[in-house]
């Protein structure tokens, strides 16, 4: 029989091979097997991922503070919202803080560019056109726009801080502005800058504590003391020219505040840290007029707000 006349022979289909519809459901069966347990993880895994996430700072956001004494700090994050915090452990440094520590007060606040205290129960905040405005009532609700005008025509300063109604300002040539706040929007000096100081041209921050004594803080993270003499009356006669530096490392910090020898500091990942200098007005070599020799504490570290 020739080739041409052959029969082709029929293949039969496997009986034993699963059809399409068949092929499918195995697919998915494996695939529900595979993910069912996966799924069923997820809750689980999710909150193991809380349970080791890091405890936001209490003061995460914040870019301005400003203590105002007995433990009270006001800070204003990037939105503009002041919020007031009361430190129950501020004469150690200890993590002991209201509850809860922190309450919004206020809104609008990112119009200053500096915060100051003021005598006990006042704070000063100042614009950027160079308006100081007077805020008197720290216990109850402040915003931006509560404040009373006091002066206006402050030049924009390197640095600008003050205690006590006594206003000092760095200017970039290194001389230092004198300023007293008589009460009644009336002024020492007419509110002319006094020219207290010269010679300050390579320090970046002025911490004013009170009793005259400012902390002054130069480009390479050093801290010096220095204390106005007679500073209620103004006058060119200082302490601390010819003294050493303090500490170091007092660099890069977002705002340092102080007040009655206690000082915060902010830093860019927003932990507070906390010292104390014991007696503000009496100069001590090195690490000496600190409390705990000066060693930083993180009254606000694991603190939740």
């Amino acid at each position: 029989m020739s080739v041409q006349n052959r029969r082709k022979r029929r293949v039969r289909p496997n009986s034993s091979a699963p059809s399409e519809s068949g092929r499918q459901k195995i697919i998915l069966w494996v695939c529900g097997a595979v993910l069912a347990p996966l799924l069923a993880g997820i809750p689980a895994f999710l909150a193991y991922s809380d349970a080791q996430a890091p405890t936001p700072e209490l003061f995460q956001n914040e870019r301005k503070i400003v203590y105002t004494g007995n433990g009270t700090i006001f800070a204003v994050d990037r939105d503009g919202i002041l919020r007031r915090f009361q430190h129950l452990g501020f004469e150690r440094g200890e993590k002991r803080w209201s509850d809860p520590p922190g309450i919004e007060v206020g809104e609008g606040w990112q119009r200053f560019v500096w915060l100051i205290a003021g005598n006990p129960g006042t704070l000063y905040a100042v614009d950027f056109e160079g308006r100081m405005f007077l805020f008197d009532y720290l216990s109850g609700r402040m915003d931006a726009g509560d404040g009373r005008l006091i002066k206006i025509g402050l030049p924009s300063f390197k640095s600008f801080t003050g205690a006590y109604d006594v206003f000092y300002g760095l200017r970039e040539d290194g001389g230092v502005c004198w300023y007293r706040h008589l009460g009644a929007g009336t002024w020492a000096d007419n509110g002319t800058c006094a020219l207290v100081k010269h010679g300050m041209r390579g320090y970046d921050r002025l911490i004013a504590t009170g009793q005259g004594v400012v902390f002054a803080i130069d480009a390479k993270g050093d801290l010096r003391w220095f204390r106005h003499l007679n500073s209620a009356l103004g006058g060119y006669t200082w302490q601390g020219d010819a003294y050493g530096p303090n500490g170091q490392g007092w660099i890069g910090d977002l705002d340092v505040t102080s007040l009655d020898g206690v000082v915060y500091a902010l830093t860019p990942g927003y932990a507070l840290k906390w010292f104390r200098y014991d007696t503000p007005q009496v100069y001590k070599s090195g690490v000496e007029g600190w409390y705990n020799r000066g060693i930083m504490l993180l009254p606000a570290a694991g603190v939740s707000g």
